[in-house]
């Protein structure tokens, strides 16, 4: 009994670390420094920059209130309710390009849009 006891508290112990809660940072925060991110898995929020989705490309810029982020959205689907001026979440990697920073989205999340209008 005490070998089984032993044995679920390490499944529970090893569930529970895989699933660490995922910071979500804003575009300025990680754009004050974003070295300190290079090269790593980073979860995201800021506004589609209006005129910036390039569909053939997939990219688009990623708005926080001092800083903008370019996005390379083209290894995941884009979501239907995905927009310019929207609010959205990304989840991907930063890394600097030719002395640009872009994150190459894995996931981008959107919320839902308002079954009301404002009148």
């Amino acid at each position: 009994m005490i070998i089984i006891g032993l044995f679920a508290v390490a499944a529970l112990a090893l569930v529970l670390a895989g699933n660490e809660p995922n910071v979500q940072y804003s575009v300025d925060e990680v754009m004050n420094s974003p070295s300190d991110y290079d090269e790593e898995n980073v979860h995201l929020r800021g506004t589609v920059a209006l005129n910036s989705y390039d569909s053939s490309n997939r990219t688009f810029l990623l708005q926080g209130s001092n800083h903008n982020l370019t996005v390379d959205a083209s290894g995941v689907a884009i979501p239907p309710a995905f927009e310019e001026g929207r609010v959205v979440a990304i989840k991907g990697e930063l890394n600097q390009i030719d002395g640009i920073w872009a994150i190459s989205a894995d996931e981008i999340i959107t919320g839902c849009p308002s079954k009301y209008n404002a009148e």
